[in-house]
């Protein structure tokens, strides 16, 4: 794992531009970008114009679209309208990532609930994901299952017991220790974590947060971003035992620290030019702190 052969970005943590992001590349070297939101829209609202301009400097530029960060099953299990509204997202999702030669979608796990491990409620994500890979039959496309505090999947054992029925091949994480970090109550994700997903492991985020001495009961405010490095995801730990795995994937930068704070609804939900305002700073900074890193194991 090195860099910045191994490296990517998660686009709109940089900007919501494209010629910015193209120079932003440039200067670190890197290989391609995750795409997120362009141009003002979330990737669920990208246009036809969008698509093909992004295809057009991957070609130009000879870097890759690695992947599409789609918001799809980012809603509630028993809201049937949402659902269906979210495969629709998947469908046009699924026409994206054919036209950027995109093998994988990122989607999540639904909306967290009380009980988020109850077997019966597992089963239903793991029923509504297979209906995924029905749809993307065919296509070459694999289904990225990120974990996320604010979904059903938020630690590795939940990650785990959502993947283990689907086929290995075609489904998989795309695993964010610094995710664990906002979990209420639950335990940091360690470098064993990592060791543990390996085999199921397709993409790995790369961000940092502290945890806050005391929130309020229920608060969202548990964690907050800081650059990678400073915060209490032991990168170096996590990057030396992701050594001892046959792991061949990619590590992709998701910054989500500013200098100025981001509002907690754009983090939810990252898309537009609030979220991006003053991205590319930050990510340059994170991207400094994990070549650091890197050349430090």
């Amino acid at each position: 794992m090195n860099f910045p052969d191994h490296i990517t970005l998660i686009s709109d943590e940089v900007s919501q531009d494209l010629p910015v992001i193209r120079t932003f590349l440039r200067e670190f070297k890197l290989p391609g970008i995750e795409l997120r939101s362009l141009n003002g829209r979330a990737f669920k609202d990208l246009t036809r114009a969008d698509v093909a301009e992004v295809a057009t400097a991957a070609r130009a530029e000879g870097w890759r679209v690695v992947g599409c960060a789609t918001p799809v099953f980012k809603c509630d299990l028993d809201d049937p309208v949402a659902i269906a509204a979210h495969r629709d997202i998947f469908k046009r999702s699924l026409d994206v990532a054919r036209e950027l030669n995109a093998d994988l979608l990122r989607v999540f796990t639904f909306l967290r609930t009380p009980n988020p491990a109850e077997p019966a409620k597992q089963a239903r994500v793991v029923e509504h994901l297979a209906g995924l890979l029905d749809l993307a039959a065919g296509s070459g496309i694999r289904l990225g299952v990120e974990n996320e505090h604010s979904c059903l999947a938020a630690t590795a054992e939940e990650t785990l017991a959502i993947l283990a029925p689907l086929p290995a091949d075609r489904a998989g994480a795309i695993w964010d220790p610094c995710n664990v970090l906002y979990v209420p109550g639950a335990v940091p994700a360690t470098p064993a974590d990592l060791v543990r997903l390996a085999p199921r492991l397709f993409h790995l985020h790369v961000k940092d947060a502290v945890r806050h001495a005391a929130v309020a009961a229920g608060s969202a405010h548990i964690a907050a971003g800081v650059p990678v490095g400073l915060g209490e995801v032991d990168w170096r730990a996590h990057l030396r035992a992701l050594r001892t795995t046959d792991y061949r994937g990619l590590l992709s930068l998701e910054t989500h620290w500013r200098l100025e704070k981001i509002d907690e609804s754009l983090l939810h939900l990252p898309a537009g030019h609030a979220f991006s305002h003053g991205g590319e700073v930050a990510s340059r900074t994170c991207l400094h702190n994990l070549k650091s890193i890197l050349e430090t194991l």
